[in-house]
């Protein structure tokens, strides 16, 4: 699942840190980078960022002109907006490192399917592998 980050409406991946257990004891061993399956996302789209700045939404332009603003600048004061503030906090989230570790593969867990009314009568099990109770 990608991971991102936002700045005044354009979205960008976050950094990711990862630790490849399958690669120890080699200069690979450690993923330091954008988040790869962001950097996909982009990919597939052929843009370098999704969404758009706040500050270009026709929507929100007009949403602010029909509230009486004279511009998005004004808005922005009325509501106690902080470009700085903002800023501050994109670098610090751009700059949190996430942790994957590799999922362990464990056995299908054996759930009760059906019930009594059904070919099986109660005895259908969903998930795992092996021969059929009955048997």
């Amino acid at each position: 699942m990608p991971r991102w980050v936002s700045k005044g409406g354009k979205w960008y991946p976050a950094k990711e840190h990862v630790v490849l257990p399958h690669l120890a004891g080699t200069d690979k061993e450690v993923y330091d980078g954008p988040d790869r399956a962001a950097l996909f996302e982009l990919f597939q789209q052929k843009v370098e960022h999704l969404g758009m700045d706040f500050r270009h939404d026709p929507e929100l332009l007009n949403r602010i002109k029909n509230l009486g603003y004279e511009n998005i600048d004004d808005y922005c004061k009325s509501v106690g907006f902080d470009e700085e503030k903002m800023n501050k906090e994109f670098e610090e989230k751009a700059a949190v490192i996430k942790s994957h570790e590799i999922e362990k593969r464990v056995e299908a867990i054996n759930t009760p399917g059906g019930g009594i009314d059904t070919s099986g009568g109660g005895q259908d099990k969903t998930g795992g592998v092996g021969p059929k109770p009955n048997d």
